[in-house]
């Protein structure tokens, strides 16, 4: 095999000006995987930072159509063309000369319906099918019966605190499963009833078995996928760097709706009240009525938004590359307060007790009124604030691209310890029990003591750690740029 040679410099004069992922794939001849690993090697030989990639603002966003394929037996939706109905068994091509037909448009067979499964109607949408058919696509939604959570977001709550119950993994047993993407897999996981949900920045989106960790659906998108997924009303909600809101069945997969901004998304949204908020790099907070499938209002800020939005009490908590941290009335959408940093605000806020805490890139969190956004106090980091804050019991931990782990007191910010890595930590951490765990550009995962700040044990995996990993049932979900998702039990 041929090894394709970039100019280095060229490639780099192309990322910092903007240029979107698929045009720099056609100018280098690279696929999506090759391109991934053209940043990875100009980021480890010091040429560019991965901060620098992450904040670009492509110039236009990539779209793409999805092809939907329906078994002619029971009418499961597949987006690819299938031989044997992975739902029902059928052959279908010795199905179809059985029936002697194929189905007319519009009246395809129902879903087949087992004996333990109860279905609700959802809205259709349409699809153009291979031979230019339009297909008229109205799906079910199936209702588990399995233990475990129905709903997820990211860090864990709607006020984005990273704070999740259950035991505490004290010391590391074993990896139960881990699943390979052909992307960097730098979301955070979501572990419910359906099973362990996540984006890969191979551009697909993926469902897998809790126990086993195969594949049980996935969802190809227009471009990479760095957004984590709310999981609300059996509905998984995730955007996409190709500017779409995906909205999907937890069961199955199959598609509800997109919402389509004029940017990419890197912002993980959060649902309240069948209304999904979430930032896109078009400079807008976008509020998405999920029932009515269309926009409830729209805020505008000074910038591309990246900072995935925090909910407490009817307001909507965000930050913007202005510079500006926003409390927006959720139900309006209108500007209640902004409280402005002298750096981009990209990360995920925390809302505990009154009080917000953010990070900025002026290297500094900050603790302010969540009522009248008024500084309360603010920490010196020492270098820029790359993760989202994590708040439990009177502390909060935040990380920064000094490597550092910081905890401080939530009234005074006063330093409590630090724990150092050995790369930047733009993972956020999570905690439960006395433990708080998150990953580092080092490629671990580390497990930290909570009140003393010494390691309690770490996982060294193939690549950085940008993921957030989450805890659910026992076990610890998260991602690594090596592009698996790891279980651990």
């Amino acid at each position: 095999m041929n090894k394709v040679k970039i100019d280095a410099k060229q490639a780099i004069d192309d990322i910092r000006a903007g240029v979107t992922d698929p045009v720099l794939m056609e100018k280098y001849k690279l696929s999506a995987k090759g391109l991934e690993s053209l940043f990875k090697k100009l980021i480890e030989i010091g040429l560019i930072s991965r901060s620098e990639i992450d904040a670009r603002e492509p110039l236009s966003v990539q779209s793409v159509d999805i092809a939907i394929f329906r078994c002619p037996a029971c009418g499961m939706p597949q987006f690819a063309e299938f031989a044997e109905c992975p739902q029902c068994g059928v052959i279908v091509s010795k199905y179809r000369d059985k029936i002697g037909r194929a189905p007319e448009p519009g009246k395809e067979p129902p879903l087949a319906v087992g004996p333990q499964t109860k279905i609700a109607p959802t809205a259709g949408i349409d699809e153009k099918a291979p031979g230019g058919e339009q297909i008229r696509l109205e799906e079910t939604v199936a209702t588990p019966e399995a233990a475990g959570p129905r709903d997820h977001t990211f860090r864990g709550n709607l006020e984005r605190t990273g704070l999740f119950t259950g035991r505490a993994m004290t010391r590391l047993n074993e990896l139960k499963w881990k699943f390979k993407t052909e992307g960097w897999a730098c979301s955070s996981p979501a572990a419910v009833a359906w099973g362990v949900c996540f984006g890969s920045l191979d551009g697909n989106f993926y469902m897998v078995n809790r126990e086993t960790g195969l594949e049980q659906w996935k969802v190809v998108t227009g471009s990479s996928i760095y957004s984590s997924c709310t999981v609300a009303e059996a509905m998984v909600i995730f955007g996409s760097l190709d500017g779409r809101l995906y909205v999907v069945n937890a069961a199955g997969g199959s598609l509800r709706f997109k919402y389509e901004t004029a940017g990419p998304i890197y912002s993980s949204p959060v649902v309240l009240e069948k209304t999904a908020y979430f930032g896109s790099l078009d400079g807008y907070l976008h509020a998405v009525d999920l029932d009515l499938q269309k926009a409830k209002w729209k805020f505008r800020t000074g910038g591309p938004v990246y900072s995935s939005p925090s909910v407490s009490q009817g307001v909507v908590y965000f930050g913007g590359v202005d510079g500006y941290f926003y409390a927006v009335n959720a139900y309006t959408g209108r500007e209640i307060w902004k409280f402005g940093t002298k750096g981009p605000v990209t990360t995920t806020a925390a809302v505990s007790w009154n009080a917000v805490y953010l990070g900025s890139g002026d290297g500094n969190l900050y603790a302010v009124d969540a009522i009248n956004g008024r500084q309360a106090w603010s920490f010196p980091c020492g270098e820029k604030v790359t993760s989202s804050p994590a708040v439990a019991a009177a502390t909060v931990y935040v990380g920064s691209a000094d490597h550092s782990l910081y905890a401080l007191d939530t009234r005074f910010g006063r330093l409590k310890w630090r724990f150092e890595t050995g790369s930047a930590i733009y993972s956020s951490p999570s905690v439960a029990g006395d433990i708080v765990y998150f990953g580092s550009g080092d490629g671990n995962l580390y497990a930290v003591s909570a009140t003393k700040g010494t390691e309690v044990w770490k996982l060294k995996t193939g690549g950085p750690v940008y993921s957030s990993p989450t805890l659910a049932d026992g076990m610890i979900y998260f991602g690594s740029d090596d592009g698996y998702v790891y279980a651990l039990a």
